[in-house]
């Protein structure tokens, strides 16, 4: 049992430690992306998101996400591989119309995400607005994606088509050019807007596991869950906390394998 476990450790750490696709040699990058400009984090409003009360969801999304990316720049800042890390202002909902052109579907049905295609205008002039040689556009999407999920005992599961919401994250040259994506070709989970409700087939006597949605309080208190000791000895929301060590992991171009 002891053995199965480590394996299953080592498999996370390689996992966590490969996350992100870079599109340009380790020399190339370096060279073109010294100061890297960091965005608001954006809301895809137009993605799939099928909770009954769908607005109140994005508005969380909203509330919830202004000004993180002020955490996620100085965790970038802490690790030290560019020469500087700037935030770029704006509301995120104009920058999102500015930067975005389009967005769409890809992959197969366990691998599917939302790709996205970028303004080489709109990256132009927030580029020379913030003095950047490339832009952190992070964008999170509701999608509709089959997984497999568990009963709180791990001896029943449910594989269906599950709504939540996924975070894909790129680095952006000015003229639009994508020479980072995260987790590269994909799209990773970070709010589950559905669960497969074992108790009640199990408490009714039946097989039949129906798929519910959770409550918009029932999302806040997810999205506003406290960790602390990540930022000296400031708390600081989990769901966010663990997206930025990855990116900020996944970003060190030093740590691109095969160069």
């Amino acid at each position: 049992m002891m053995r199965y476990l480590v394996v299953g450790l080592t498999v996370l750490l390689l996992a966590a430690c490969s996350g992100g696709t870079f599109h340009l040699s380790k020399k190339e990058y370096q060279q073109q992306v010294k100061t890297l400009g960091v965005l608001p984090l954006l809301v895809d409003t137009a993605s799939s998101v099928q909770h009954p009360q769908r607005e109140a969801v994005f508005r969380l999304l909203q509330q919830h996400s202004a000004g993180k990316e002020e955490k996620l720049v100085e965790l970038l800042r802490a690790s030290k591989a560019y020469f500087d890390i700037r935030p770029v202002s704006g509301n995120p909902a104009l920058l999102y119309r500015q930067l975005i052109s389009d967005s769409q579907l890809a992959g197969e049905t366990g691998t599917l995400y939302r790709s996205y295609q970028f303004k080489a205008a709109g990256a132009a002039s927030l580029a020379r607005d913030a003095v950047v040689d490339a832009l952190l556009v992070v964008v999170l999407n509701g999608l509709d994606k089959v997984e497999k999920r568990w009963d709180r005992t791990l001896v029943d599961y449910l594989e269906t088509s599950y709504n939540s919401i996924q975070v894909t994250a790129f680095v952006i040259m000015p003229d639009g050019q994508l020479v980072w994506e995260y987790p590269g070709r994909g799209s990773e989970k970070f709010l589950d807007l559905q669960y497969p409700d074992f108790d009640e087939a199990y408490y009714n006597k039946t097989d039949e596991v129906r798929v519910k949605f959770i409550t918009v309080p029932g999302l806040d208190r997810t999205l506003g869950e406290q960790s602390s000791g990540v930022f000296s000895s400031e708390e600081y929301p989990k769901p966010y906390r663990d997206l930025f060590k990855s990116l900020a992991a996944a970003l060190k171009p030093g740590l691109i394998p095969g160069f």
